[in-house]
């Protein structure tokens, strides 16, 4: 005996299944996440600003800038350093009251007194007209500018090298402006 149920009937017990007639398939792209939206303005949505990179080493509690140029190196190479570390033990501070800067295009003393508001800056081989200041300064004197002091003084009185007398004679002078400049 053969039965057969109209098709309205088979449809209706068989509604939820899937049953495929054919051998051919087509594949289809899945469906694409839908896109939510909310309430939120885009400036809830931004991340902050990033903070920029700190361009200086030390963290100038005592205000005194100690601006040099040193191409190879990131802030200041070892040697200096060690120099550097040496005089400011003597003037007693330490790498964390200052700020060293390694000048680079764009660095000025507009940008330094905001940015830093130095007290004192000492300059390594760099010449006052190249921060921006409107005068020049001989090596080892004393300016005050600004409500700022100011010094000039060669590179080669943070070398290590104690060899050489006219080397000795440069880091003599250095030192007896410090003293002066810090009260030691």
């Amino acid at each position: 005996m053969s039965t057969s149920l109209p098709h309205f009937i088979l449809a209706g017990l068989f509604k939820d299944a899937l049953v495929i007639t054919e051998d051919r398939f087509e594949q289809q792209e899945p469906a694409k996440k839908p896109r939510q939206f909310t309430n939120k303005t885009s400036n809830e949505e931004s991340a902050p600003p990033p903070i920029p990179k700190k361009w200086f080493l030390g963290d100038n509690k005592r205000n005194v800038v100690i601006l040099l140029k040193d191409e190879a190196a990131v802030h200041i190479n070892d040697e200096w350093l060690g120099t550097l570390s040496k005089l400011l033990a003597a003037c007693r501070l330490n790498l964390a009251d200052v700020a060293i800067v390694n000048l680079k295009p764009g660095i000025t003393f507009t940008l330094l007194q905001e940015q830093l508001q130095p007290q004192h800056v000492l300059m390594f081989d760099v010449k006052a007209e190249e921060i921006g200041l409107p005068f020049s300064i001989p090596s080892y004197q004393v300016q005050k500018y600004g409500g700022t002091t100011f010094m000039i003084a060669p590179a080669v009185t943070l070398s290590a090298d104690k060899t050489s007398d006219a080397i000795k004679a440069e880091k003599r002078n250095l030192w007896e402006r410090l003293k002066v400049i810090f009260n030691v």
